[in-house]
């Protein structure tokens, strides 16, 4: 038999709080996913049980992306501070995965593949400059292969005069049995979260859609040094449908055995300052996750919505 002492320093370390939260993860219908791959930016790293709950715990004091991944599902990326969420249960939804070419589904499923290509990679904002009132710009986006794609653009609008803004995002089908999808979104002042959402689907009346509060997590956004210090190529041609710009190619190790690039546009002209950005597995050749690649942009969006 082995006896283990309690000393002193032990009883002092017993009385260090240990920053954590539990997630629990479930589909759209609120059934719990098992299985379900729960992933900090401390590196930490778990997987839910049986109802559907995971606990991660982070060392230290500070702000964390997690990001909840399972398969044929959309991921789910949220932002944790310690100590203020410690203990705290946080619900993460994953929703079904979507046919990127067509408009099949409801708009609880657009609603994630929308703000995840659009506003953020990993739970990072993807807009290095700021958007003025009526710039847009329209994008590629591939998963995979060529053959699932699909064009998406948004748009500043508008801000108010309580420096609330409205956003427009449109989910243009290629194929032409499927409806094109529109949202107008308004955020709040710091554009933490979403405080009303319309949307139309092909020829529908517009329908005001319920918001309830922690619906929307806004993305991480990126210090100027860590921008400074992504940079691994200056001033390169980037070739895309709308034409040929000058860049710097941004790096990040986003997860263990996975880059996000992203080419900033040395233009001003150009909305967002980002021509294309990927996501690739460094440990299989490089391949790519997906991929974004800006084929038009301009200044004149308006509310197509009447939303104000």
């Amino acid at each position: 038999m082995v006896i283990i002492s309690c000393t002193s320093e032990t009883r002092l370390l017993n009385k260090i709080p240990i920053n954590s939260v539990e997630v629990q993860v479930l589909d759209q219908n609120d059934n719990p996913i098992s299985g379900a791959q729960v992933e900090a930016s401390n590196g930490r790293q778990s997987s839910t049980d049986a109802d559907g709950k995971a606990n991660i715990r982070f060392g230290s004091v500070g702000v964390y992306t997690v990001t909840v991944l399972a398969d044929n599902r959309m991921p789910n990326n949220f932002i944790v501070t310690m100590p203020t969420d410690r203990g705290e249960t946080i619900t993460a939804r994953l929703t079904d995965s979507i046919k990127f070419t067509g408009i099949s589904l409801g708009s609880a499923n657009l609603y994630p593949l929308l703000f995840n290509y659009m506003f953020s990679s990993y739970g990072y904002g993807l807009e290095l400059s700021n958007y003025e009132e009526g710039q847009w710009t329209s994008w590629k986006i591939v998963v995979d292969d060529e053959e699932e794609s699909m064009h998406i653009s948004k748009a500043f609008l508008k801000e108010l005069d309580n420096n609330q803004q409205w956003w427009r995002m449109t989910l243009k089908n290629t194929d032409e049995e499927q409806n094109d999808y529109t949202a107008e979104v308004l955020f709040s002042e710091d554009r933490s979260s979403i405080v009303r959402y319309r949307e139309k689907i092909g020829d529908n009346e517009v329908q005001e859609k319920p918001v309830s509060e922690g619906w929307y997590t806004s993305p991480t956004k990126l210090t100027e040094e860590s921008r400074e210090g992504a940079v691994t190529k200056e001033n390169i041609e980037v070739n895309t449908a709308k034409g040929t710009f000058t860049a710097d190619l941004l790096t990040f190790g986003v997860a263990p055995e996975t880059d996000l690039k992203i080419w900033q546009a040395k233009s001003e002209t150009i909305p967002g300052a980002v021509l294309k950005y990927e996501t690739s597995n460094t440990s299989d050749n490089e391949e790519i996750i997906y991929k974004s690649e800006i084929i038009d942009f301009g200044n004149n969006a308006t509310t197509k919505l009447d939303s104000y």
